[in-house]
């Protein structure tokens, strides 16, 4: 049995789309041979990216998990940081967490430490765990860093600072773990050998949509469009962000595609051109929706169509996509002749409810994933009109009793969290015994196989 240090912030009872890869991971490491000691944020630390509780994200898993809360900023390092705003994130708890995982590694011996970021300043646990301990170290990206739109700096001095940061880490660990294809090549192209790149994506747990769940809500004749997670507000502005002397990205966005702005447009649209059709749709949003779309959707007149729901706990969402007749999953829009270097973790959670997806994705391994299985139709994500057609052709289809199915979920084992643990597991064999890893295939290979 290998004993492995898991470093991540977010664990439950924290709730959330970032609390929930490694969760499904401690809950089935131990049928691959693998013992996890897990070291987590206390449960008073709190912040945007996990606002409520969700305890059943562990149910039925006995994994220890020792608790870190943040101590207070030092003064000096207070204003040090409010001054010139170098800082990573949660860097107070990760100098906390570093101190308890040295005594933890004394006491329990682990044979791997494996961190999953963000926050990002954990890797200088892992990349100390290993100078200092010999640890052999698994380093887990959920979200492509400095690499990612969403994340922007003060200026480009800062930008340089945290790129430089991600390439140290990126370089240390003994292996890399990407959540895409397009992310893991980026990490490439940043200097990380090939060979100890990996990719181990999102999924869905098979036990969410085999075992008990709550009551599916009852039909009321509408077709049912149903989204599942963060909503970001709708109010900024239109278009591709851009670099300024006072903020600065690696790669540029249109963020309004991640959120319900050109879904609730296109809506308007299908009331003005067909209020028929209109009439017989009905969207629920679960999830952590910024108060901007039900302000928007009245604006429009379309707020008589939307639900919000809120958050709820993961065993209800899992019931409110088996009960949609179709599944919306947008991303943020990427500029001409670039792949978005995520994909949403809902999309396999979606895919897995059989549902058709309305997929509002930009080029990437999403879009390119949705095609291959033909599970719904993929539309760009910041374009409303296409959104409207797509939308009512769906609801018209419903209305004539020939609705479109999503695919099967036999089709998706690849991406089961089952399947997904055997793989991790054998990254952290092969770098508890310090050896190469052969013969990986990562799930969206085993897919394209699969369907040839």
């Amino acid at each position: 049995m290998i004993r492995a240090l898991v470093v991540a912030y977010y664990f439950p009872p924290m709730g959330g789309a970032g609390t929930q890869r490694f969760a499904k991971f401690c809950k089935y490491l131990p049928e691959h041979g693998v013992e996890p000691l897990v070291l987590s944020a206390g449960k008073g630390l709190r912040n945007e990216n996990a606002p409520h509780d969700d305890p059943t994200l562990l149910a039925g898993a006995g994994v220890h998990v020792e608790r870190v809360d943040a101590p207070a900023r030092a003064p000096l390092r207070r204003w040090v940081q409010r001054r010139l705003r170098f800082s990573l994130d949660e860097d107070e708890w990760a100098d906390a967490a570093t101190e308890r995982a040295l005594s933890l590694v004394r006491v329990a011996a682990p044979d791997v430490v494996v961190t999953t970021l963000s926050p990002y300043s954990v890797y200088r646990l892992g990349e100390r765990l290993r100078r200092e301990c010999g640890l052999p170290w698994v380093l887990d990206l959920r979200d492509p860093w400095s690499l990612d739109g969403w994340r922007s700096y003060c200026s480009a001095l800062h930008a340089g600072w945290d790129l430089r940061h991600m390439r140290r880490a990126l370089c240390s660990a003994d292996f890399v773990i990407a959540n895409v294809p397009a992310a893991a090549a980026a990490f490439v192209g940043l200097g990380v050998d090939p060979a100890r790149t990996l990719v181990l994506p999102n999924g869905y747990d098979e036990d969410d949509f085999v075992g008990p769940r709550a009551e599916a809500p009852p039909p009321d004749g509408r077709f049912r469009l149903v989204h599942l997670g963060t909503f970001h507000p709708a109010d900024v502005a239109p278009g591709f962000t851009r670099n300024t002397l006072l903020r600065h990205r690696h790669r540029q966005i249109e963020q309004l595609g991640r959120t319900g702005h050109y879904l609730l447009h296109a809506i308007a649209l299908l009331r003005q051109r067909s209020p028929g059709v209109y009439r017989r749709l009905g969207l629920h949003l679960f999830g952590n929706v910024d108060a901007t779309h039900r302000e928007l959707a009245d604006r429009l007149g379309v707020g008589d169509c939307l639900t919000v729901h809120g958050y709820v706990p993961h065993r209800e969402a899992i019931a409110a996509l088996c009960s949609a007749d179709a599944v919306f999953v947008p991303l943020h829009g990427v500029p001409d002749g670039e792949r978005a270097l995520v994909v949403p973790g809902k999309l396999y959670e979606a895919l897995a409810s059989e549902r058709t997806v309305l997929a509002a994705l930009p080029p990437g391994d999403g879009a390119d994933l949705v095609r291959r299985l033909a599970a719904g139709v993929v539309v760009p994500p910041t374009d409303a009109g296409a959104l409207c057609e797509t939308l009512g052709a769906l609801v018209e289809a419903h209305a004539r009793g020939e609705p479109r199915r999503g695919c099967r979920r036999t089709a998706l084992q690849a991406f089961s969290r089952r399947a997904l643990t055997n793989l991790l597991a054998q990254v952290l064999d092969a770098a508890a015994k310090r050896r190469p890893l052969d013969g990986w295939t990562d799930p969206f290979r085993a897919i394209s196989a699969a369907i040839g």
